[in-house]
């Protein structure tokens, strides 16, 4: 795409609209807007200026996140189902994170500078990401259609009554896997995580009385051992924290799934010369800034992924599942 004078302008534009959607979740001004409401009320609740309450309002207005009558102001419907925190599947605190996380506030310093020579020589993703929180924090982002679209597809691999075996690997709160037990009753998993994350599987199975049925095991998937006999491994955005060691995390996967089993894999697509695509490449820029290496493109994962036996499920092959499953299923050759 060619940029034009008017595309660096909707550049500009777009980073003020971005800045006034953060500040909204901030002041928590989209809880205040399942119904018509005016400023003068939601001063009073808050104790925000009413003046320049309604000249932020107006903006939200004018970017089309809110719709406005006489002097009141209400959410657009996708605001409020995602922006409020009084919302089921409320994402506010799961953008701001987002937005700290691949921050590009130090992007000057370090294009100057340099990354952090510690951080090069660790190249461990934990150093610089709260995998925890962000775990925690995604819970809700995953019911926006990554549950929705797991489901659907393994209802084509699996009966409701079969007996399978699946491993979260790095699941982060392990609620695909969760998911997965309560549609089908006759199945077990095994949720594996990194120790600074495993206490939210831990507590989310417990919260849902799935004891019996789940394994939550703290580790290294890199280096520890992953069990065997399993029907069905979920892989979501794993491979880029095994780069290294890709080849060995592969052959333990082929090792570990059954003859006729299945791995669901979801990775970033990202091309040879690591230039799209442009949410991942942005996406990582700050971690890769201060000294991280990650990021692994398609081919090199396709490589690998082929040469330690595994072929990708021809989605024809599997009649029914919708062309815009997230993520793909590979068997074993």
């Amino acid at each position: 795409m060619t940029i034009s004078l008017p595309g660096f302008y909707q550049m500009v534009q777009n980073y003020q609209e971005a800045q006034l959607l953060f500040v909204g979740i901030k002041l928590e001004i989209f809880s205040y807007l399942a119904d018509f409401t005016s400023p003068a009320v939601i001063s009073s609740k808050t104790g925000f200026n009413e003046r320049n309450l309604k000249l932020f309002l107006n903006s939200l207005v004018a970017i089309d996140l809110l719709e406005k009558e006489g002097d009141c102001y209400k959410n657009k419907p996708a605001v409020n189902s995602y922006l409020n925190k009084n919302q089921r599947l409320y994402l506010g605190e799961y953008i701001l994170f987002r937005e700290e996380m691949t921050s590009l506030a130090r992007v000057e310093e370090l294009v100057r500078n340099g990354p952090d020579e510690e951080i090069v020589q660790n190249n461990q993703g934990v150093e610089f990401y709260d995998f925890y929180k962000l775990a925690r924090v995604s819970i809700n982002e995953m019911y926006t259609g990554r549950i929705q679209s797991l489901l659907k597809a393994v209802k084509l691999l699996f009966g409701k009554k079969d007996s399978f075996k699946l491993l979260d690997l790095g699941g982060g709160s392990g609620i695909m896997a969760l998911e997965l037990l309560k549609n089908y009753p006759a199945a077990t998993a095994v949720i594996f995580e990194h120790p600074t994350v495993v206490r939210l599987p831990e507590e989310l199975v417990a919260v849902k009385g799935l004891a019996e049925r789940v394994t939550v095991l703290a580790g290294d998937f890199t280096v520890d051992d992953l069990g065997a006999n399993y029907d069905l491994i979920i892989a979501s955005g794993i491979l880029n924290f095994a780069k290294d060691k890709l080849v060995d995390l592969v052959k333990k996967l082929q090792r570990a799934l059954r003859a006729d089993g299945y791995l669901h894999l979801i990775v970033h697509q990202v091309n040879q010369d690591y230039t799209a695509p442009r949410e991942a490449i942005v996406g990582w820029l700050s971690s890769h800034l201060t000294g991280l290496d990650l990021l692994l493109n398609k081919q090199t994962i396709d490589d690998a992924l082929a040469d330690g036996g595994f072929k990708l499920l021809d989605r024809a092959a599997v009649a029914g599942i919708m062309d815009n499953l997230v993520g793909d299923f590979y068997i074993k050759t």
